[in-house]
C-alpha cells in the first residue's frame, strides 16, 4: 500500500493505492475539508488507507510512504511531540493491531507517484465523483503522428522543464520536479510553475533560473509578482550553477 497527502493554497487531499498480490490496484482518495498541515494530511492518508484495508479484510500489509515523519514516528524511531499529531499516532497504532503482519517503509516521492497524483487531483478539483480513468501512454509528441518520417526515422523531438526544489525545515530536503514537452514556451513554463509547483507544494520563496528568454519574460515576471516570488538569475555561461536541474 502506498499513501500520500497534498496540502496547497487551494484545498487539501489524500490519496492511496492498495496493490494486491495478483496485481489488482485499488485506488483511494479523499478531500480534506478542514485546515491542516502537510503532516496531518500524511497521517490522514495513512489512516484512511489502513481503514480500507481492514474493511477489505487484509491481514498482511506492506505500507510505503514518502513522509519521513509519519513513517519514522510509526516505527518509533522518531518521537511524536506535536500535540496535533499525538492522537493521530495513537489511533494509527491501534489500527495496526488489526493485522497479523504489517510493515512500514519510507520510499522516495518518485516511487510514490500514483498516491501523490490521487492526492493532488482531489486537492485541486471541486468534484467529489470522478469516473475511473484509463490512461494512454504517449510514446512521443502528438504532432509527430502528422509528420512523415525523414530518412526512415520517426519524429522523436521532445523537450523538458526541470526544477530543483529545496526545502529548509528541520532537515534540508531536495528533489527534482520535471515534465517533458514538445516545446518549452513561456506559457508552458508558467503552466508548469502553477500546476506542478505552486498547486502541489505551495508558493516558493525564490525562483532561480538561467537567462533563457522563455524563463525571463513579461509572463514569468507577472507570475512572480502575483505570488510574491523572488526571481533571480544564475551566472551566465556557468551551467554548473544549475547543475542538478541541468
Amino acid at each position: 500500500m502506498y499513501f500520500d497527502g497534498a496540502v496547497n493554497s487551494i484545498e487539501s487531499g489524500i490519496g492511496a493505492v492498495l496493490i494486491f498480490l495478483e496485481g489488482h490496484h485499488f485506488p483511494i482518495a479523499s478531500k480534506i475539508d478542514f485546515p491542516c498541515t502537510n503532516n496531518v494530511a500524511e497521517y490522514e492518508a495513512c489512516i484512511l488507507s489502513l481503514q480500507v484495508a481492514i474493511y477489505l479484510k487484509v491481514k498482511e500489509l506492506e505500507v510505503f510512504g514518502d513522509s519521513m515523519l509519519t513513517i519514522f514516528q510509526t516505527l518509533k524511531q522518531w518521537k511524536t511531540k506535536d500535540p496535533k499529531l499525538v492522537p493521530y499516532h495513537k489511533y494509527l497504532e491501534e489500527l495496526t493491531e488489526n493485522f497479523e503482519n504489517i510493515s512500514f517503509t519510507y520510499t522516495q516521492r518518485m516511487k510514490n507517484q500514483f498516491a501523490d497524483a490521487l492526492a493532488s487531483m482531489v486537492s485541486i478539483t471541486k468534484e467529489n465523483l470522478i469516473e475511473p480513468l484509463e490512461f494512454e501512454i504517449a510514446k512521443g509528441p502528438t504532432h509527430c503522428d502528422m509528420i512523415e518520417a525523414v530518412d526512415g526515422k520517426p519524429c522523436k523531438e521532445a523537450h523538458a522543464i526541470g526544477l530543483l526544489l529545496v526545502y529548509h525545515g528541520d532537515k534540508l530536503r531536495q528533489w527534482i520536479e520535471a515534465i517533458t514537452l514538445a516545446s518549452v514556451t513561456a506559457n508552458a513554463v508558467a503552466r508548469f510553475l502553477k500546476r506542478n509547483i505552486i498547486a502541489r507544494y505551495g508558493v516558493p520563496t525564490a525562483l532561480i533560473t538561467n537567462n533563457a528568454k522563455n524563463l525571463n519574460n513579461k509572463l514569468i515576471n507577472e507570475l512572480c509578482i502575483q505570488f510574491k516570488i523572488q526571481h533571480r538569475n544564475s551566472s551566465p555561461y556557468r551551467p554548473q550553477m544549475n547543475g542538478a536541474v541541468e
